[in-house]
């Protein structure tokens, strides 16, 4: 089966494609990934077909996005929806059809709404796989880009009506391309529940360390499935292998991919207060502003994959990605989330409920508190918890279950 992936976003966005894609590939299927152009090259070093990408920068669109706080929350993001989302659409769009054109099945996350049109055009199956619960409405589970907490059973369904309406903004740019592209009937695009005059087959993966169940009020095309685990085939680089090697197990600073300044500036403090506790850190150059090399009995890295690290680290800090959260997971690490935007303060709520790390926000990045949350985390019940939260995912480290969801939706077209 030809199958077009189509993401958009950031890296952490893209990698656990990859890691479906891979997957995909082991199965004797041809798979290609529409992403943003910024992610070509890591997309091919892990032998993945890339599509034409859209003309758009993610690194540009996210530091802009930065300067104006467009993601500080939902009312600053339909406020620079005009500017912002807009101008970058029929762009996609156009690449979207063109890859799906060349596949039998569309798989795309939620920010990737233009692969809609492109599989309703082509007639082709399309699969939506959200990586946080976005995309089906739930009395047990709340919108995570809009609740940082669950709220009531009718708050956690209310709270996707931020989505519905985004997609309303998105159709009123979209929508006389959608008018021509695609025949009567066509269901309202804000409405994900019906594609080509069947269900839409809807998947929410979550970091299984959140040990979540499916909600009952799911239907039958949605579906609850782990997070895609991190599986790298690189190695680390040399020079890092021996920092690794040179003392105790280090922390990890990590803030992923997108910009955060706030954080940033309280960089200085962190080292320092990691410093006198008798740690070390392992921070990225990006982070650090420098490149990569020693960093006093610090060490500023490169690109490495997260998955063969962290096993050799005492804790991650980092700001609330699903990806990093479910890899340090997996590898038995404590978490400090420091939350910045949308999903993330969710996201971090969910892990601290497990024991196996906690929350740091913005305003409380002072000593003391740093002191006190690196006692907590370093402390061997946390250590503990972690680690046997760890033991407890090993069998469920799989790809598996989403590969066959996607495999019966594309042999049902």
């Amino acid at each position: 089966m030809k199958i077009s992936i189509q993401t958009l976003g950031t890296l952490g966005d893209v990698m656990p494609f990859l890691t479906v894609a891979k997957a995909l590939q082991a199965r004797g299927h041809s798979v290609s990934v529409l992403a943003p152009r910024d992610h070509s090259e890591t997309i091919q070093a892990w032998g993945v077909d890339v599509a034409e990408p859209p003309g758009f920068s993610v690194a540009d669109w996210m530091q802009e996005a930065e300067a104006r706080g467009t993601l500080s929350g939902p009312f600053s993001f339909f406020r620079d929806w005009h500017e912002m989302i807009e101008p970058h659409a029929l762009d996609v769009l156009d690449r979207s059809i063109d890859a799906a054109g060349q596949a039998e099945l569309v798989l795309a996350n939620p920010i990737a709404m233009p692969a809609r049109i492109a599989a309703e055009h082509c007639r082709n199956p399309l699969v939506l796989i959200a990586l946080q619960p976005v995309i089906t409405p739930s009395s047990a589970l709340p919108c995570a880009m809009i609740a940082r907490q669950g709220l009531s059973g009718p708050g956690n369904k209310a709270s996707y009506i931020a989505v519905a309406g985004a997609l309303a903004g998105l159709a009123s740019v979209l929508g006389r391309e959608r008018q021509r592209l695609v025949p009567e009937p066509r269901p309202a695009f804000w409405r994900l529940d019906r594609h080509l005059g069947r269900p839409l087959p809807r998947i929410t993966a979550l970091p299984a360390i959140f040990g979540i169940k499916r909600p009952d009020d799911f239907t039958a095309s949605d579906h609850l499935v782990d997070y895609p685990p991190l599986q790298s085939s690189n190695g680390l680089d040399p020079a890092l292998e021996a920092f690794l090697k040179a003392g105790p197990a280090p922390l990890h600073v990590s803030l992923g991919s997108m910009p955060t300044r706030e954080v940033a500036h309280a960089l200085p403090v962190w080292l320092e207060r990691i410093e006198r506790s008798g740690h070390r850190a392992i921070l990225s150059t990006s982070l650090a502003g420098r490149p990569a090399g020693g960093m006093g009995v610090h060490f500023v890295s490169g690109p490495a994959p997260h998955d063969r690290l962290f096993p050799h680290c005492s804790a991650v800090i980092h700001h609330g990605g699903a990806g990093t959260l479910d890899t340090a997971a997996r590898a038995g690490v404590p978490q400090i989330i420091l939350p910045q935007v949308l999903d993330q303060f969710w996201n971090a709520r969910q892990l601290a409920d497990t024991g196996a790390g906690i929350i740091l926000r913005k305003k409380d990045h002072t000593a003391e508190n740093i002191d006190a949350a690196l006692q907590t985390i370093l402390s061997d019940s946390v250590q503990d918890t972690a680690r046997q939260a760890a033991e407890r995912l090993k069998a469920r480290a799989s790809t598996a279950e989403l590969v066959s969801l996607i495999e019966a939706y594309g042999v049902a077209r």
